[in-house]
């Protein structure tokens, strides 16, 4: 057996260390430009299909997907094989740490409610280092289903994110998988195409939480 069999292979992409800015709002997120984060599409080589925005305070992340494709359903056995959206956080940006740590979530929604809710948190922890997973109920969602489109705005609050500390850490590993029924995903940073980004949150990319004025 290698000893580096284990060690994801590198990828280009992940030599350009991904940033991007989250700016705080006081009430709720809006779909503009200053929200707007940029897309890696062209970067990992993919079809970019989905606008995504994202905003802070110390309440809540918001999240707003605008899909650009008809909604087809969501996967009976494998949340993969429909449409759903999954968002990767941690909240300590540990990227000297190769496995998930109790500061890693992993959460995943739908554009319609599965077994009552639209979301839920799915983290897989491959040590003690836990957290105890949130309520779904817990997890806000609005969708908003259009004849060709449709759109997700997900607050995700504080007492969800175990470690969550803006003040002290105003930086948050990130990345994203937008999955589809008829097509490949659009992801951030890093593609599940090249490493199981649940496993490896090193290659995640960071989100630097700004105050008002920055």
């Amino acid at each position: 057996m290698s000893l580096f069999e284990d060690i994801p292979a590198l990828s280009p992409v992940q030599f350009f260390g991904l940033t991007a800015d989250c700016q705080f709002i006081r009430g709720g997120l809006e779909p503009n430009k200053e929200h707007l984060l940029p897309s890696t599409s062209d970067l990992l080589d993919e079809e970019s299909f989905c606008e995504v925005y994202c905003a802070w305070n110390f309440e809540k992340l918001a999240f707003h997907f605008i899909v650009h494709g008809l909604f087809q359903g969501v996967g009976d056995a494998d949340f993969r094989k429909g449409d759903s959206i999954e968002i990767f956080i941690d909240t300590r940006d540990l990227k000297t740490k190769g496995v998930v740590t109790r500061f890693c979530h992993h959460f995943v929604f739908f554009p319609v409610e599965v077994q009552n809710f639209f979301g839920r948190e799915v983290t897989r922890f491959r040590n003690e280092d836990t957290h105890r997973l949130c309520h779904p109920e817990d997890l806000i969602v609005s969708p908003d289903i259009g004849g060709q489109s449709y759109s997700l705005l997900v607050e995700i609050p504080a007492h969800c994110l175990h470690g969550y500390d803006p003040l002290s850490f105003p930086r948050i590993g990130f990345t994203y998988r937008i999955n589809r029924s008829d097509g490949p995903a659009q992801h951030f940073a890093v593609s599940s195409e090249e490493y199981t980004i649940e496993q490896h949150p090193a290659t995640w990319g960071t989100l630097k939480l700004l105050k008002s004025g920055e």
